[in-house]
């Protein structure tokens, strides 16, 4: 052992006392210890992350052929399309309206959604398709044709009616809650 030890001196290298030599190859081994306590409590985790795994698998597949079956029938009957639509049409409220403005709708869509309501009554909408028609048509511009026009008696009640509007429209108006003037017709039916 001795030459052992002069040849380590003369190399450089340090002589370690067999005691300390112990105690390391100790603490080595205790620490290869926790390293293949730590590896077999990795290995059972990774067991457990396996089996979720296989358990999972059908679940994930189930759902994708279900979400890719309802997708293509979206796809199939014009949903999808009618979605990316409907998208551009928020693109273009978002771009055409300030916030404020989008907030003083939303104050008024009672307002907006009555009128829109009283419009389209199935009479609204006869009388709107007659008016459309009647603006295509020629109108007789002559005296003679004007005045016989006059004792007609749809031409008759269709002025009844136009008079109707025009006294609608020349109602006083009150202020809202909001300093808007509503007609009191529109406020009659809340």
């Amino acid at each position: 052992m001795r030459s052992e030890e002069a040849a380590a001196l003369d190399s450089g290298m340090e002589v370690v006392p067999e005691t300390d030599m112990m105690m390391v190859l100790t603490s080595v081994c205790e620490r290869l210890e926790n390293i293949e306590r730590s590896l077999t409590t990795l290995e059972r985790r990774l067991e457990g992350i396996v089996e979720l795994r296989e358990d999972m698998m059908p679940v994930a597949n189930e759902v994708f052929q279900v979400a890719s079956a309802k997708l293509s029938a979206m796809e199939e009957d014009g949903t999808i399309d009618f979605v990316r639509e409907g998208l551009q049409v928020l693109r273009n409220v978002s771009t055409s309206f300030t916030p404020d403005d989008v907030r003083l709708l939303g104050q008024n869509v009672v307002s907006i959604l009555l009128t829109v309501r009283n419009l389209t009554q199935p009479e609204v909408l006869d009388v709107a398709d007659r008016a459309a028609h009647a603006l295509v048509e020629p109108v007789p511009s002559k005296r003679p044709g004007l005045l016989k026009g006059l004792r007609d008696p749809e031409v008759k009640r269709g002025m009844a009616l136009l008079l109707s509007v025009l006294r609608e429209l020349g109602q006083d108006t009150t202020k809202n809650e909001n300093g808007q003037g509503t007609p009191a017709s529109v406020q009659q039916t809340r």
